[in-house]
C-alpha cells in the first residue's frame, strides 16, 4: 500500500469515516462497503498517516487496525486523545490477535477480526448518534 490517503466521491453532507489498516485487501473491502452505506471514507496504512489524514480534513469517526507497522492502533488511540481536536471524536479499535492490557487503551469499541461488516456499520451509526462518552 502506498504511504497516502486516499478519498471516494460521496455527498458532501456524508460522515467521513477514516479507516486504519496496513492491509490494503481490508481498506479495499471496507472502502466500499462503507461508501455503498452512505459515507465518505479516507484511508490510511498505519497510525501516522493516520493522524496525517486527520489533519488535512477532521473525520467523524475512525476505525483503526491494532497491529501495524510504523504507529500501531493502541498509539495511535493514545495520540488520537492527546489531541484536543481529535479528543471529541470516536475511536474504534479491531484487532485479529491478542490485545493486552485493553484498560490502558482509551478506545469507545472494540471488535475482533474479522469483523461483521454489518455490526461494525451499526456502531459507527450508533457511535455517530451518541456522540463520545464523557470521561
Amino acid at each position: 500500500m502506498s504511504d497516502h490517503t486516499a478519498m471516494m466521491d460521496a455527498p458532501p453532507d456524508a460522515k467521513l469515516v477514516l479507516l486504519v489498516d496496513d492491509e490494503f485487501d481490508i481498506l479495499s473491502t471496507y472502502t466500499m462497503l462503507f461508501e455503498y452505506s452512505g459515507f465518505r471514507v479516507a484511508t490510511a496504512a498505519n497510525g501516522r498517516l493516520a493522524l496525517a489524514a486527520a489533519a488535512l480534513e477532521q473525520p467523524a469517526i475512525v476505525v483503526s487496525d491494532f497491529m501495524m507497522p510504523s504507529m500501531d492502533g493502541a498509539e495511535l488511540c493514545r495520540a488520537w486523545r492527546d489531541d484536543e481536536q481529535l479528543q471529541p471524536i470516536p475511536f474504534i479499535l479491531c484487532s485479529a490477535g491478542i490485545v493486552r492490557d485493553h484498560a490502558s487503551i482509551p478506545y469507545d469499541s472494540f471488535f475482533r477480526k474479522p469483523v461483521p461488516i454489518d455490526k461494525l456499520i451499526k456502531e459507527v451509526r450508533r457511535l455517530l448518534l451518541k456522540g463520545r462518552a464523557q470521561e
